[in-house]
């Protein structure tokens, strides 16, 4: 079975339940007549266990009710490629899939023509952009603030992801918060520059380029699994045919092309981080 996202978020969830449970691998594939290096393989979305075998996983955890209906409804679809989440009510488990997607990531391109690479906000900046967009209740402002911070720690790792982070000029000069708050969000944006497995190329604002469609993650893995995420303020999407993947992956090169050179991007950056200081960008 080829690797799929769908694969691996059952994966992801049988191994959550299973340590939630307190069995060990060894254990549960025990209860089960599996080997452990089977159950490896399925919580690692490797192997593609029978319908049968989720079930009595799942009878095993204490998993019921709707949670269990969902799962054994992935596990009947996990070597479907592509995915259209529309059924995931909290914010937490809208973004679960990208965020565990990103802890496996070696390679992630995030493209944003509207703000700031999530990966590379700065705490304020993330806090005004929920607040004054208006969409997020004010009592969960707070719980997606830690789910977002949280997120940050794939860069911090021993052997972190490279990240290429392409950001429309715009984005730069569009005011979020306060002046403050931008002129601190623009000088974070150049230290993280400074990592050497980020790189941050600012687009300028000189005609179409080929992100005027929205912004894209591609998830790239060594192994060579690849995927693209694609949101909007009800639902997530995942794309995995390998057609789907070469247009993005396309559009990379084009806005690599047209985005100013890493070094000249920063310094963008840090002269655009002292106007705001200095009380705005015109």
């Amino acid at each position: 079975m080829n690797l799929t996202v769908r694969a691996e978020e059952l994966g992801d969830e049988l191994r959550r339940l299973r340590e939630a449970a307190g069995f060990s691998l060894e254990r549960a594939g025990e209860l089960i007549d599996a080997s452990a290096t089977k159950m490896s393989r399925i919580e690692n979305g490797l192997r593609e266990g029978s319908t049968e075998d989720i079930a009595a996983l799942l009878a095993i955890y204490g998993c019921v009710g709707p949670r269990r209906t969902e799962l054994l409804r992935l596990a009947h679809e996990v070597d479907r490629r592509g995915w259209w989440q529309r059924t995931k009510p909290t914010f937490d488990e809208r973004v679960r899939t990208l965020l565990n997607l990103e802890k496996k990531a070696d390679l992630i391109v995030n493209y944003e023509c509207m703000n700031v690479p999530g990966l590379i906000q700065f705490p304020d900046y993330t806090r005004a952009l929920m607040i004054e967009c208006e969409m997020v209740p004010a009592d969960e402002v707070e719980a997606r603030m830690t789910t977002r911070m949280q997120s940050h720690s794939v860069l911090d790792r021993p052997k972190p992801p490279r990240l290429l982070a392409l950001i429309d000029e715009w984005v730069l000069c569009r005011l979020i918060g306060s002046p403050a708050i931008m002129a601190a969000q623009l000088r974070h944006l150049a230290q993280s520059a400074e990592r050497s497995n980020i790189s941050v190329r600012v687009i300028p604002n000189q005609g179409a380029h080929a992100g005027l469609n929205g912004a894209f993650w591609l998830l790239k893995r060594d192994n060579g699994h690849k995927v693209v995420y694609l949101e909007n303020l009800t639902s997530s999407l995942f794309l995995e045919e390998p057609e789907e993947i070469e247009i993005y992956e396309t559009a990379i090169r084009h806005l690599v092309r047209r985005a100013l050179p890493a070094e000249e991007s920063v310094r963008m950056i840090t002269e655009l981080a002292r106007r705001w200081e200095t009380g705005g960008v015109a």
